[in-house]
């Protein structure tokens, strides 16, 4: 999340929202914490799925927890709402980097 921060400055014009199952409070305490980086606020919305309705619909559960925590993903949406592109971790440490997901924005038309 840290890396798309960067991205989302790159990118006015789009939109980057981050969805975590985590409480509110938890999830702005991240955001705090990555705020006191030195490297500026993280710039775009924290969302909270506490449910994991959002997680459960795009089908990101990782069996392995048994609590909702969803793969690491990134999803490319258009301004329809339809997915363009979309990459699903199964190893929390490895995200797509920030080229691959620069690379899905500009293949719109």
């Amino acid at each position: 999340m840290v890396g798309l921060r960067d991205l989302a400055r790159a990118y006015p014009e789009v939109r980057f929202f981050s969805i975590s199952k985590d409480h509110p409070d938890e999830s702005r305490t991240l955001i705090d914490k990555i705020a006191a980086d030195g490297k500026g606020p993280l710039g775009f919305p924290l969302l909270s799925d506490v449910h994991t309705a959002a997680i459960d619909a795009y089908g990101l559960r990782d069996p392995e927890y048994k609590n909702g925590t969803p793969h690491p993903t990134v999803i490319v949406l258009d301004s329809a709402g339809r997915i363009r592109w979309m990459k699903i971790e199964s190893d929390y440490r490895v995200r797509p980097t920030n080229e691959e997901v620069a690379a899905a924005l500009d293949s719109f038309d």
